[in-house]
């Protein structure tokens, strides 16, 4: 492109002379005949040079050069004086208010071309120098920016602290009214939650804003996600602010950027302009996309650590929900409860007696995302069998005798949540048969009607029968089992926990010291020595009945060896645990598994001891126990009513 140079003289001959030397020697050669022209004239044609007159009406030379350097336009354009005048005076002051040179008139043609050649040459070194500066003070700004984003991001390993830190440094760098981050970038979901930082408290309305995901907002998150780079929207740019965006927070101008982290899903970060319609450079969206691929490493470390955090913590818990213990066996439970939660399928949770199969349901429950749903408890041994599918799906008014109204059941009361079946393995094979039906569609109909009736239940089962010797007995169904135990979670003896014994003995103590207003703070040396050396065949649940008991009947601020009885006159001793007996086995149960007198005394005595012990034995189970002693169940209740006791029924 041709240089333009502005000839700026009153006298036609000069333009004339002027004008066809530099025309001729290539150069665009605008003209004027005044100082005032010369100040409006610059503003559409920005010239390369100015050949400026000294002497011309209204304002002269000096004060036009002086008017014309304070202009953004000409401030750096070349200026060479043209004039008559010879005296060293008028040349200086030329040069101290800003004309580079001087041509004396009369002027040859040769010499004018000589000077302005030359003046551009230099112009133009200089334009070229005080561009390779700008590139090198943009290349350490954006070396610089790049060091105080890394500083930033470096000083904390906690997302949530990093990605804070990062918006704070590209508020600054970028010098912009507003950045804000969007996680998980989900354009179909129907809202989000956006964390903000600002410049100015006028451009926050709160630190985090919950915005609804419009169709507008979900076309641009998509075109953000899929987009190599940063994108810019803005009046000036075809991707458009979103409406909603510009009129909630007064937006004029974006720029958007995905990132995305080696582990989990990508992130949306923002720049705002609010104050006014901004048009971002090629510069400002190279660095932004550098600043994505390095927030992008960091928050993959991040996520990286805090997920090793959570990991190291997750095994090590002393506590999860209402479970105590930090044993491995405990600590495995707790991770397979982590892992099935938020999974559809059926658990099957199997244990002894006692060893907090319920805990663990609801443990599940609440991991689960139908926490803020009905969790609804079936405890099957505790229903008599004629009242079992009414109470699981309800019945309808004269279904049968007694049922004076309608009743919803609990699998109605369940629908959208969790509903638990303790021991199921009590159900009969009819009611097993109704079950299966509703496992298999989540259907079903009330007793006493042909209407069926569809509900969205998560099925959590319990046992401490084994359910797979059941089904080779024919007492359990195969295609039940299999439907019900999806995933087994298989709970531990307290026997086999350790140093949980202790954790859980303390735990109680301070409980039932408080109930009991007793001033029982500790366990003495040999007690806990007791505790760890005794099998639990009761597990957690005779643990904490011993505990209690122990309170009760004693004083004192130390729980003592001396202290501890399962039953009246029976001092807790090591022993071999009894194990749940086989129906199946051969092996004969003699009277020795059951109990041991060593006393004389009443028969009524020794008979509450007997069924004392057969429950005992079978780990609370008061159909085994029946089995056992030949006699049926009704009877022990009955005896047990007499004794005043009231065990679980199992």
């Amino acid at each position: 492109m041709s240089p333009k140079i502005l000839i700026v003289d009153d006298e036609p001959n000069n333009l004339d002379i002027l004008h066809h030397c530099l025309q001729e020697a290539g150069f665009k050669v605008p003209a004027v005949k005044s100082g005032e022209a010369a100040l409006k004239r610059v503003n559409h044609i920005k010239p390369d040079l100015i050949l400026l007159d000294v002497m011309m009406p209204g304002i002269d030379g000096f004060e036009t050069c002086r008017r014309l350097k304070k202009k953004e336009v000409t401030k750096n354009t070349p200026i060479i004086f043209i004039t008559g005048k010879t005296d060293s005076v008028d040349k200086i002051k030329g040069l101290e208010i800003g004309a580079v040179d001087y041509i004396s008139k009369p002027f040859q043609a040769v010499e004018v071309l000589a000077r302005v050649n030359k003046h551009l040459t230099i112009s133009n070194l200089q334009k070229q120098l005080e561009a390779k500066n700008a590139q090198l003070q943009d290349y350490v700004y954006h070396l610089e920016s790049l060091a105080a984003l890394g500083k930033a991001t470096n000083e904390t390993q906690n997302v949530a602290e990093m990605m804070e830190n990062a918006m704070k440094v590209t508020l600054t760098v970028f010098n912009c009214d507003r950045a804000l981050l969007l996680y998980p970038a989900d354009p179909n979901a129907p809202s989000c939650r956006v964390p903000i930082e600002v410049t100015k408290p006028e451009y926050l309305s709160t630190k985090n804003t919950e915005i609804p995901i419009s169709p507008e907002i979900s076309k641009a998150i998509r075109e953000t996600l899929s987009a190599t780079g940063p994108i810019a929207f803005g009046p000036e740019s075809e991707h458009k602010v979103p409406s909603l965006i510009a009129k909630q927070f007064s937006v004029q101008s974006e720029l958007c950027l995905a990132i995305h982290p080696k582990i989990g899903k990508p992130w949306l970060f923002g720049l705002q302009q609010c104050s006014d319609e901004r048009i971002w450079t090629k510069n400002e969206l190279n660095l932004f996309r550098e600043f994505g691929q390095h927030i992008a490493v960091s928050l993959g470390l991040s996520i990286s650590f805090e997920e090793l955090a959570k990991s190291e913590k997750r095994l090590s818990r002393k506590r999860y929900h209402s479970f105590i213990g930090a044993s491995k066996p405990m600590q495995t439970i707790y991770l397979m409860i982590d892992n099935v939660a938020t999974s559809k399928a059926s658990i099957l949770i199997t244990g002894e007696t006692g060893t907090g199969k319920e805990l663990c349901a609801e443990a599940i429950y609440k991991e689960s995302q139908r926490a803020d749903k009905p969790f609804m408890i079936c405890n099957c041994a505790a229903i008599t069998e004629n009242l079992r599918e009414s109470h699981l799906f309800g019945h309808v008014k004269g279904a049968f005798t007694g049922a004076v109204n309608d009743q919803t059941g609990l699998v109605s009361q369940a629908n959208g949540g969790t509903l638990f079946l303790d021991e199921i393995g009590e159900l009969s094979l009819s009611t097993q048969s109704t079950l299966l039906r509703f496992v298999q569609t989540k259907t079903y109909s009330k007793v006493g009607s042909h209407k069926v009736e569809k509900v969205d239940v998560r099925l959590v089962c319990a046992t401490n029968r084994n359910l797979a010797a059941e089904v080779k007995a024919g007492r359990f169904r195969e295609d039940l089992y299999y439907r019900i135990s999806t995933i087994e979670i298989k709970l531990p003896a307290l026997r086999q926990r350790g140093q949980d014994i202790l954790q859980l003995a303390k735990f109680f103590l301070h409980q039932f010291a408080t109930e009991e207003e007793k001033e029982f703070q500790d366990l003495s040396a040999d007690a806990k020595k007791k505790l760890l050396s005794y099998e639990w065949p009761g597990n957690v649940r005779q643990l904490q009945n011993t505990i209690h008991q122990s309170v009760v009947l004693n004083k004192g601020k130390v729980i003592t060896a001396e202290m501890f009885s399962t039953r009246k006159n029976e001092v807790i001793h090591h022993t071999t645990p009894p194990s749940i007996p086989n129906t199946d086995s051969s092996h004969e149960i003699t009277s020795s598994d059951i109990v041991t007198v060593n006393r004389f005394c009443a028969f009524k005595e020794i008979e509450k001891e007997v069924i004392s012990k057969a429950i005992e034995h079978c780990n609370g189970n008061v159909t085994q126990a029946a089995k056992l002693l030949e006699i049926s169940k009704a009877s022990i209740f009955n005896k047990l009513k007499q004794y005043k006791e009231s065990p679980d029924r199992k």
